[in-house]
């Protein structure tokens, strides 16, 4: 008898992991590549005039960002019931910008005061010597990518499968003027940074680089496991269970050199983007990254060269990772003691 009910409650359990597995899946395949494109084909066109910060470009963004998220459910971020959090910022020239982030917020249930924030920025480098540069990969790919994501979660949430803990989708601006949207973001919060226990920046995640022309399926990841080898693990197993793609950590050591602007240089890709003002709080990150190519910061960043399969494969990877840490029990842990790489 004693080993009847052992094996009834090994079932229970192994159904009830299953079923879990099942319902994330699910809402993972509701991330296609089809709506990434139509996304990416509006956000990344002509119309949106390279979407440079301060400038009529960057609010037709803002503004198609918000109609999204009011279309779809997701609350706004601010406050004040605002999707938008406005900011006066200077650039390396020492020019004064108006300039917005655009936050949105699915709650969490019962840890709803612990925070995942998702980033992207938003902006790229308008229109130069007449060209528009439309920024398709940089970072129009990884800004339809948190649009699928949160939609995902949306989604789940409204068929009673919410996150545990609360998420903030922050589209950053001014990221093009030297990372002054997340910045902001992190000296003004909306949410406390205490009880921020995460940052997933997603910039560059749409096109393959020189590196991995006959292996496409990959991802570089860098500083997962520079504050938390919980955050690291999560991550590995999200890809392990449900993705695939082969990690390259490469670029974790900011040393590594890279070819780049016709010369060999250390990569410094740990401080080029927007979770470095989240790791420089104390608040662990992975930046999610395709590495540099030919069309980086040129007008010929388009929307067809951009591998729309392999970007659903890379959104639905850190979608699950998302899942997993704001579903699980504990709060990633910090390691003890972690140094953070100087900038100089």
């Amino acid at each position: 008898m004693k080993n009847l009910l052992y094996l009834n409650l090994l079932f229970v359990i192994f159904s009830s992991a299953t079923e879990a597995q099942k319902i994330v899946v699910d809402y993972a395949e509701s991330i296609t590549e089809a709506e990434l494109k139509t996304h990416l084909y509006t956000y990344a066109s002509d119309e949106f005039m390279g979407r440079e910060a301060g400038t009529e470009g960057e609010t037709l963004a803002i503004n198609f960002l918000k109609d999204y998220y009011e279309s779809t459910g997701v609350s706004a971020g601010s406050t004040d019931g605002s999707y938008f959090q406005e900011m006066t910022v200077t650039d390396r020239q020492g020019n004064s910008i108006d300039s917005y982030n655009v936050l949105a917020y699915i709650e969490g249930s019962d840890k709803s005061d612990e925070v995942l924030v998702i980033t992207a920025h938003l902006d790229h480098i308008g229109i130069e010597d007449g060209l528009i540069n439309n920024g398709a990969d940089d970072d129009g790919s990884g800004t339809v990518a948190m649009m699928e994501i949160a939609e995902a979660f949306i989604e789940a949430k409204e068929d009673g499968n919410g996150p545990r803990r609360s998420i903030l989708f922050l589209h950053v601006s001014a990221e093009e003027k030297g990372l002054l949207g997340s910045k902001y973001y992190t000296d003004n919060p909306i949410y406390p940074l205490a009880n921020t226990v995460a940052n997933l920046n997603i910039d560059m995640i749409g096109r393959v680089d020189s590196l991995h022309i006959d292996q496409p399926d990959y991802i570089y990841l860098i500083g997962s496991d520079i504050l938390s080898q919980d955050l690291h693990d999560v991550s590995e197993k999200a890809n392990e269970d449900h993705v695939g793609l082969a990690i390259d950590y490469r670029y974790n050591d900011p040393t590594t050199l890279v070819y780049e602007f016709g010369r060999w240089r250390q990569n410094r890709y740990y401080y080029r983007s927007d979770h470095y003002h989240f790791i420089k709080n104390n608040i662990p990150a992975i930046f999610y990254f395709n590495g540099t190519h030919e069309d980086y910061h040129a007008p010929t960043d388009t929307v067809e060269k951009i591998h729309y399969s392999l970007l659903e494969k890379r959104t639905r990877l850190i979608f699950h990772t998302a899942w997993n840490i704001v579903n699980r029990e504990d709060r990633l842990a910090l390691k003890e003691n972690a140094v953070i790489p100087s900038e100089d």
